[in-house]
């Protein structure tokens, strides 16, 4: 995380208050869930990368009951 401040205002905000933990060493998905949450932080009006998501667009969604990925 490269601003971990914004992050954190995200995990208040839509996770319930609690840090979800990135753990990049995970079977990669590809579902375009990545790309999707770019676009739903963009809308938001937060200021998206998006050629660094584009990079991680191979990452998987988070695992249901679990606080990292």
């Amino acid at each position: 995380m490269l601003d971990t401040v914004a992050y954190f205002e995200l995990c208040e905000r839509f996770n319930n208050g609690l840090f979800l933990h990135h753990v990049p060493e995970v079977d990669v998905k590809d579902d375009g869930s990545v790309l999707r949450t770019a676009d739903l932080i963009a809308a938001d009006g937060w200021e998206v990368d998006l050629p660094l998501w584009a990079d991680a667009a191979g990452c998987g969604p988070c695992h249901p009951g679990n606080d990292s990925h």
